[in-house]
């Protein structure tokens, strides 16, 4: 079985370690944990948001995937399990889940997971327990249903325009949106992004109509990317700068 882990612990410290130490006590040798990332900024969540809608998919169904960046550690904020196309997730109920459209959200119930859980490490003491538990005895173990997760990054969807936000900026300052390629398949008039008009798609980072540009990423989202410099730099984008497409 697969279990991964994102986190914004880094490699300093031994927080890590610890998770998959009792990840092992838990389930045995033969589980498989894979760390996704343990670089997301510290307590930024919805910088998570895009590498869990966009990497979960690519693992077995029936994994599981936990997701740590939780300035609220320790406070009467939500833990929940989630059912995500036959995967699982657990988490805070924060922005790392935004992107997430689940099938079934169980608000986790921390007593019935770990009642002697310290306050300052409920990764290690709630969510690995409760990831042994999903596994155990199915996810209605853990708590009861709950109708929705507390934030979502849909898109807003008029007749003419998709307004869309600026969700994840990679390692190259490459901007990334949480609009879809479904959504603008039929074409559009213009993307706008801090007053930068896109009149067309490139397929490439490298291409010679334009030496910025937007695109359609690997994962499906339209992106905007400036060859070999820092987009986000160079225009000064920011996470939850609008983007718009008339269409």
């Amino acid at each position: 079985m697969i279990i991964t882990l994102t986190t914004d612990f880094s490699d300093k410290g031994g927080f890590v370690a610890q998770l998959k130490a009792e990840i092992i006590r838990l389930f045995g040798e033969d589980i498989t944990i894979i760390d996704i990332t343990h670089t997301i900024t510290p307590f930024r969540a919805l910088e998570a948001a895009y590498t869990t809608r966009t990497t979960i998919p690519s693992f077995e169904e029936g994994s599981i995937h936990i997701v740590v960046v939780d300035p609220g550690v320790g406070t009467d904020r939500d833990i929940v399990a989630i059912e995500y196309n036959n995967r699982y997730i657990i988490s805070p109920d924060n922005e790392a889940l935004s992107l997430i459209e689940p099938s079934k959200i169980i608000r986790i119930d921390k007593n019935r997971v770990n009642p002697n859980s310290s306050s300052t490490f409920e990764a290690r003491d709630i969510m690995v327990k409760a990831a042994y538990m999903l596994k155990s005895n199915g996810i209605d173990s853990l708590g009861e249903e709950k109708s929705s997760l507390e934030h979502s990054l849909k898109p807003k969807i008029s007749k003419n325009k998709v307004k869309g936000k600026i969700i994840y900026i990679d390692n190259f300052g490459n901007c990334i949106s949480n609009i879809n390629s479904d959504l603008i398949s039929d074409g559009f008039e213009k993307i706008v992004l801090k007053n930068i008009i896109f009149r067309h798609l490139e397929k490439t980072y490298h291409s010679p109509t334009s030496s910025y540009k937007a695109l359609i990423n690997s994962s499906g989202f339209l992106e905007f990317a400036y060859f070999k410099k820092n987009f986000a730099e160079e225009f000064g984008v920011d996470y939850l700068d609008d983007v718009e497409v008339y269409l």
